[in-house]
């Protein structure tokens, strides 16, 4: 298997755990909308400035976006940068995934 291969294969279960945070993010977003109006989701961004996210943002939206164009960008790179770009996307979906779960399962301990 060659290195453009390996990228691709990279790329595609990269796309498919975005896909797979997505619903929850969309979710979640539709929640701290809710809040925002009933002005109790007063925060100015998800993750810290230190986080690795270029973006800032209140809702998570903005942050999936910028893990796809990262994701995206991967065939492009020069080879020698892939392996520190793919480290670093997928510590941001953990993040990401992280903050999700514990945003769901307060939402759901408030609803029980």
């Amino acid at each position: 298997m060659n290195s453009t291969s390996i990228i691709q294969e990279i790329q595609a279960k990269l796309t498919l755990t975005l896909k797979d945070i997505y619903t929850l993010a969309l979710n979640a977003d539709e929640q701290l909308e809710i809040l925002q109006k009933e002005e109790k989701g007063n925060f100015s961004a998800i993750f810290q400035k230190d986080s690795g996210f270029s973006a800032s943002a209140n809702r998570f939206l903005p942050y999936l976006i910028e893990l796809n164009d990262e994701i995206e960008s991967l065939p492009i790179m020069e080879p020698e940068n892939q392996r520190a770009k793919i480290e670093g996307i997928m510590k941001k979906m953990r993040m990401m995934h992280e903050v999700l779960a514990r945003f769901h399962s307060i939402k759901d301990e408030t609803l029980h």
